[in-house]
């Protein structure tokens, strides 16, 4: 019996044919392009995108300063490539591809360490092109590969730092730690755990410590400045997506629940990934708890990753937030046990993927998968078909999707620049709408004030729907203050104050941003805590697209 497990253990330790190398490096490739989609609310992004490059500012809606996306960093980069005549739809595109293909070189690079030549590391294309998740979000608009690529960056750094602990790479490990912050904030839980091992094992003079959290500070440089912009820019240190999904006044119990329900979601739907991702966080750590304190490290952040996750109550996009905790997963359990995976990442790879008939292998432009589990969604499927890579090239009116089509022929409409309307569809609709036409987002990711109230009774996870207060609509329309409510009509001056001065540096706004944050204006608010029923958009305002929630 011994003799045959070693013969079994031997097996997977041998290395796959060079010759597949190529092969596989191109059929990653391919798999990745086909698969390339961009989702509706990558398209909020892309208009502050659009408005940023046509000379609006960083804005949604022209008239006012709200930051109505979430990462900076990754906005930056799509804005980059789009100033050079490129659609945004493919500067989005080209963006992930970048990040993704950084991502496998970085993660092959780190297993030539450990073989003799780098035609003994494209096993881990295999381990990553078999979880659903993975290629879901290796695309999408959204900032998930960046943070792929980012978030690594910064644990491999953390890893050397275990092993030799210096300022100069502990500074580069807070650099990196802020741009992953500037990327996605919450993302900065997977530092949290090296910067507690650091500070309280690695530093033992106070000296030292003060050193050490000077360094840190020093990193992060571009997290802090970038705060105080927005502070000084649209009046709040935070995005307004931040206060739109955790300011609704939801018992944390029920988000608790939702949260879970999104966990088992990923069972059910991507099995491969949710068992690597248990692997590294319930069964790993108990190997190696003694001896590799950065691994440890590993293993804890996608732990308080995961934790955070349930805590917001998970979200509608089916393996959005499992993507990267499965990316961490695979490098952590590759850099420990990588001896043994060449053969079973194979063996993983035709499982779930060349044998499912379901599998991502097989998409093609006419993909749709529709499909839902409570009020988790399959995003990819119910967007791709509209929005893939491939229809790009051959649909002369792309996207082909009613929101957009609906947005472009509102933008033709002959109505006043700066009469308002309302929707629960703001992605597709507010682009192709154009700059001019001010719109109000129902689920309050780009409006001021709605993100500020509770949330109605009948919301669904991810779609946190505000009841517009009467007279906001005709307030917005018209630039005045018409809020029936006498409290809220004296909060949404001082709102105003912060979102459409065009003094940012006068000595009321200054006072204003600082008594705002610190909560000084929030008792005005304090009598619309009880959450109704919901209302509807009022017809006279409906932007005329869909039933409504």
């Amino acid at each position: 019996m011994p003799s045959k497990i070693g013969s079994i253990l031997e097996f997977f330790r041998r290395p796959l044919p060079k010759y597949l190398f190529p092969i596989v490096g191109l059929g990653f490739a391919y798999v990745i392009f086909v698969n390339s989609w961009v989702c509706d609310d990558a398209y909020i992004t892309f208009r502050t995108v659009d408005n940023f490059l046509n000379g609006y500012g960083l804005r949604w809606n022209v008239q006012e300063r709200v930051q109505g996306y979430t990462h900076p960093l990754w906005l930056f980069g799509v804005s980059f490539l789009s100033f050079f005549k490129i659609p945004v739809y493919y500067s989005s595109l080209i963006l992930s591809w970048i990040c993704v293909a950084s991502l496998a070189i970085l993660l092959m690079k780190r297993m030539r360490e450990k073989v003799s030549s780098i035609y003994e590391t494209y096993w881990i294309l295999f381990l990553l092109l078999s979880s659903r998740c993975f290629i879901d979000y290796s695309s999408s608009g959204l900032e998930n590969p960046l943070s792929f690529l980012l978030v690594l960056l910064m644990l491999q750094t953390g890893l050397n730092l275990q092993k030799d602990f210096r300022f100069r790479s502990f500074f580069l490990f807070s650099v990196l730690a802020s741009f992953t912050y500037l990327n996605r904030q919450d993302a900065i839980l997977f530092a949290v755990p090296f910067f507690g091992s650091f500070f309280f094992s690695k530093i033992k003079k106070p000296v030292a410590f003060v050193k050490t959290l000077g360094i840190a500070t020093l990193g992060f440089l571009p997290a802090i400045l970038w705060s105080l912009f927005s502070l000084l820019y649209y009046g709040y240190a935070f995005p307004n997506t931040a206060y739109a999904k955790l300011n609704t006044g939801i018992s944390t119990d029920i988000l608790w629940l939702y949260g879970i329900s999104y966990l088992q979601n990923s069972f059910r739907w991507d099995l491969f990934s949710s068992l690597f991702i248990l692997l590294a966080v319930a069964i790993l750590p108990f190997l190696y708890w003694k001896k590799r304190t950065g691994h440890l490290c590993i293993s804890l952040g996608i732990l308080l990753y995961l934790l955070y996750v349930c805590s917001i109550g998970g979200d509608f996009m089916a393996g959005r937030f499992i993507a990267l905790p499965f990316v961490i997963s695979v490098f952590l359990i590759s850099d420990l046990f990588s001896p043994f995976l060449p053969r079973l990442a194979l063996v993983f790879f035709v499982a779930f993927s060349v044998l499912n008939q379901n599998s991502l292998l097989y998409v093609g432009k006419d993909y749709l998968r529709v499909r839902n589990d409570g009020e988790i969604q399959d995003e990819k499927g119910t967007y791709f078909r509209s929005t893939n890579i491939l229809r790009s090239f051959s649909v002369p009116d792309f996207p082909a999707h009613g929101w957009a089509s609906a947005g472009k022929e509102f933008k033709k409409k002959e109505v006043k620049k700066d009469v308002a309307c309302a929707t629960l569809n703001i992605g597709f609709y507010g682009y192709f709408a154009g700059p001019e036409r001010r719109i109000v987002d129902v689920f309050a990711l780009t409006d001021p004030l709605l993100s500020k109230l509770p949330t109605v009774s009948n919301w669904r996870i991810g779609h946190f729907a505000r009841n517009i207060p009467e007279g906001y609509m005709q307030s917005v329309s018209n630039g005045e203050n018409l809020l029936e409510d006498p409290y809220l009509k004296v909060y949404y001056a001082k709102l105003k104050l912060l979102t459409e001065s065009a003094d940012l540096f006068s000595k009321e706004r200054l006072a204003e941003i600082l008594r705002e944050n610190l909560g000084e204006n929030r008792s005005l608010l304090s009598h619309l805590k009880t959450r109704s029923d919901w209302k509807g958009i009022p017809e006279k305002f409906h932007c005329g697209l869909g039933p409504g929630y």
